[in-house]
This record gives structure tokens, sequence and C-alpha cells, in this order.
């Protein structure tokens, strides 16, 4: 396959996908071109003896268990690199990876995947290219990308693709010949995409993870997209009706809202270690069968508390789409649907939240005060005219509100407001 081959828009893997996967790592590439990714992308700089190293940033500092500057290293220290993945992704990658020199890439996914190649320091785009030619990599398979105009023109003179990053100057792109340009998301309008397509140039945009900016940029007009998330971002192919917490990986479309928690290896669950304030996460992955009629089960354990009980909480919050939610005093345009709140006195609260702004509906008195550490069972059932929050187990009881502002609400976050709380066994039927 060639990039005139895709459909358009398609979606980029970018640094691999470094939401799901420890970023440009072979192991991360490998992953994602599991997942059916067409594309993945990699950041290269010039090493102190004249190789090309995949890495974004210009120190190891983030990435390894070292410090210092990329440029300071040789072929030979680059492979001796140990990428913590536990401190930068967390779940289930283990230490010990190496970051990647750009031939081993090509030795491996070289004319077999399609690459979007950067030249990340100043003096790369030249020696770039000079190893795809070395490679014997078909152009057609590749897409370089700078912000820098003269790497542009570098690309183009030696007939390569190329996207100007950063640009949204469609006469200057077109007086160069360049094919694409790269703006951000945020400066990206259907005027703009006209533009350019009226010139024959592709617009690119970067980097996004949340599906409702995917869709108002393709209908916008955008060709290609750059995500850390691909998998989440390319469609609905990945949604379960289950969650995959015991994997102890993160999973297509679990995005921090306010935080990503964690995984507890100790019971296969997921959540939140205590906090003086309120968090939450998007379980992108996650979705009911049928939108507009359904029951999540859950179980949810409270561990840690601050002392007033009723402001401590594990919750769920059903929303249209996936608007990121911060409770409770963060702005939260765009997010509308319920909120389902198990305290730690026990009670259930349901509430109904418009543009961030969380309304009370229905709550239960004197529920029985939570055990901590031990999980309770919820149920959370949603028609076309009532909500029903139950807990189940020898302490039973329902709220049952009579609402239908926001139908379908499909899309979970999960949260936790002064307490430590975990999640596991999360089924939709």
């Amino acid at each position: 396959m060639d990039f005139a081959d895709l459909s358009r828009p398609f979606v980029i893997a970018h640094r691999g996908g470094a939401l799901q996967v420890p970023e440009h790592t072979m192991e991360g590439y490998r992953v994602a071109v599991g997942q059916g990714l067409p594309v993945i992308e990699q950041d290269v700089s010039t090493l102190a003896d004249g190789g090309l190293g995949v890495m974004h940033d210009g120190t190891v500092d983030r990435m390894t268990t070292s410090s210092g500057n990329v440029a300071d290293h040789t072929s030979v220290s680059w492979k001796q690199l140990d990428i913590d993945a536990s401190a930068t992704l967390g779940g289930g990658w283990p230490d010990g990876l190496r970051p990647p020199l750009f031939d081993e890439v090509l030795t491996e996914f070289g004319n077999r995947v399609l690459l979007c190649v950067e030249a990340k320091s100043s003096d790369a785009m030249g020696p770039m290219i000079d190893a795809l030619d070395r490679r014997g990599i078909r152009p057609a398979s590749v897409l370089l990308q700078s912000f820098a105009l003269a790497d542009c023109r570098l690309a183009r003179s030696r007939g390569w693709g190329v996207i100007w990053l950063g640009s949204t100057d469609v006469a200057v792109a077109t007086a160069e010949g360049i094919g694409w340009i790269g703006p951000e998301a945020g400066r990206v309008t259907s005027t703009l995409c006209r533009q350019a397509h009226a010139a024959g140039i592709k617009v690119a945009c970067h980097t996004v993870n949340r599906r409702h900016q995917r869709d108002a940029l393709i209908a916008a007009g955008v060709d290609a997209i750059f995500s850390d998330d691909p998998v989440y971002i390319a469609g609905d192919a990945a949604r379960r009706t289950s969650d995959l917490f015991a994997h102890q990986v993160w999973l297509p479309g679990m995005l921090a809202d306010t935080s990503r928690g964690r995984f507890y290896q100790d019971d296969s669950s997921w959540g939140f270690d205590r906090s003086d304030t309120a968090g939450s996460t998007l379980m992108g992955f996650l979705a009911p069968p049928d939108p507009d009629a359904f029951t999540l089960h859950l179980d949810l354990r409270l561990d840690e508390t601050r002392a007033d009980s009723r402001t401590c909480c594990g919750w769920i919050f059903l929303s249209t789409d996936d608007h990121p939610y911060r409770p409770p005093s963060g702005s939260s345009p765009g997010a509308n649907g319920y909120l389902f709140v198990l305290r730690g006195d026990g009670n259930l609260h349901v509430d109904r939240v418009a543009e961030g702004v969380a309304t009370a509906l229905a709550s239960s008195t004197g529920g029985a005060a939570l055990t901590m550490g031990t999980y309770v069972a919820l149920r959370v059932t949603v028609t076309d005219s009532a909500l029903h929050f139950t807990r189940a187990g020898s302490v039973a009881e329902t709220v049952t509100v009579a609402d239908a502002t926001y139908r379908p609400v499909p899309v979970v976050h999960l949260g936790s407001a002064f307490a430590g709380v975990r999640f596991k066994s999360l089924v939709f039927t």
C-alpha cells in the first residue's frame, strides 16, 4: 500500500500511538501495526557519530533512566539507553526497552508499513533521505515532515513528499511544490481546507485524541489526522461491552479528563489513589450494545477517604460524547449526560450534567456506610424515559429518576473525589 491508496481522512499513529504504547519503540510500533494501523510516525535526530536516533525530545530525560542531549549520543550509546516504560506510560509494559535507530525502523517496516518521518533536529532531513535511498524505500510509502521550510524544500528537491508542519500558508506551499500542510488542529477551518484543496494541497492536522474533535475536523475537510490514540480515533471497531483492566495496559480511548488513574495488580482493577481533588478518565473503549437502553454493572471500592464521608465518592458519568468532564470546579463545556455517585456514607446520588454543570435529580438517605477496601456491586440502568441507580448485595437500594433529557448516553467516564477508588468487572447488558 502507498499513501495514494489510503481512503481519506486517514489516521497517523503519532509516535506509534503514545497513549497506548511506549512511544517510539520497536515494541510499540509492532503493536500499532498489529492493530491494523497503516501509518506510523517517527521523530528522527542526528547523533554524534552521524547515526539517526528516533525520539521526540531533544534530551533523553523524559523517556529514559538517563539524562542528557540526544545529539551527544553515538549509535552505540543510544542502544544502551533504558526506556522507563512503566514510569512514562504505566500499565503492563516492561522496563528495559531501547530507543531505535532509524535504520532499524527501515529494516523492519520499510516498504511494508507507511512511514511518516519528521526531521526533529535541524540537520536530520538530508541524512534521513540518504538512509531511505540506501535502503531502497519507495517514496510513495513515505511522507517526510518538518516545521522548517528549508527542510521541505530539500525533501522536494530530492523527490520526496513532505508535510510542512505548523503552516497554513497555502500560497507559499503551492509556490514551493509542497503537497501537504500540517497545522495544529485548532487552526483548521473549512475555509483553509477548501483553499488548500483548490491548490492541490492536502491537510494533515495534529494532534487529535477525542472523537468529538475528530468529527469536527472531518467535517472541515482534513485529509489526515495525527493521533496519540489512533485506534480510538480511527473508528468504533475496538469498542467493547466489558472492561479489560486485567490486562493492565492502556486501552483505546482511556483518556484523561483530569487524570488517567492507574492499574492495581493485586486485584486486576483500575482506579485512583487518594487525593484531595476530584479526577476522572474517559473509558472510550467501552460502549453499550444498545446506547439507548442498557444496564451497566460494575464493582466499586473506596479505600482511603477524607474525614467527611459525604464529599468522598466514586462515580460514573454517562455522556452523549467524549468531551472531557472536569468536576467539580473545572470548566467542562460540551459535557452533557448523567452523573451517578456512590458516597463514602453509602448514599446514592443521580445528577443531570449540562455543559459540565451538575444539577441534583435524586438521592438516597440513610444508606449504610461503606466498608473501606470492600467492593460494592452497582448497577446503572438507562431506558428511554428513566434512570435507575442500584446498590446491590446485602444492603440493597435503588434511586430512580424519570428523566430523558439526554439520549443516547453511550460514553463512559469513571471518577473519584477525595478518596482512593478502584473499579473492576464492568459489563454492559
